[in-house]
């Protein structure tokens, strides 16, 4: 490791923060808007889950996916890598929900 990075807790914690809320607010819409119809759900993963498992259970899945990845992370912080995965899968994270967002005409400006 590079002696001179250094991985900040303040960048750290606006990207976990970002992360919790954005799963959040998918996971609330997943609910309201999916529902048990797993055919709409476009992330396969979820949508299999909602198939055989339910909306209700695949929401705690994904939940028990999520946090445990999180606290990976606070034990690996300072490590460049976990760093960088976080800001990445963060970005992406948000890209593909404000894209979904867009499409249920939730955030459509006058």
């Amino acid at each position: 490791m590079d002696d001179n990075f250094r991985p900040s807790r303040v960048i750290s914690l606006l990207f976990v923060a970002l992360f919790v809320i954005i799963h959040t607010v998918d996971m609330q819409l997943t609910r309201h808007y999916i529902g048990n119809d797993w055919q709409r759900e476009t992330f396969l993963p979820m949508s299999l889950c909602i198939k055989y498992f339910g909306i209700h259970i695949s929401l705690w899945i994904s939940r028990l996916l999520i946090y445990p990845f999180l606290f990976l992370y606070f034990m690996n912080w300072r490590k460049r890598c976990w760093y960088y995965f976080l800001i990445t899968t963060t970005l992406l994270y948000w890209a593909a929900m404000l894209s979904w967002l867009w499409t249920l005409g939730i955030v459509e400006w006058p």
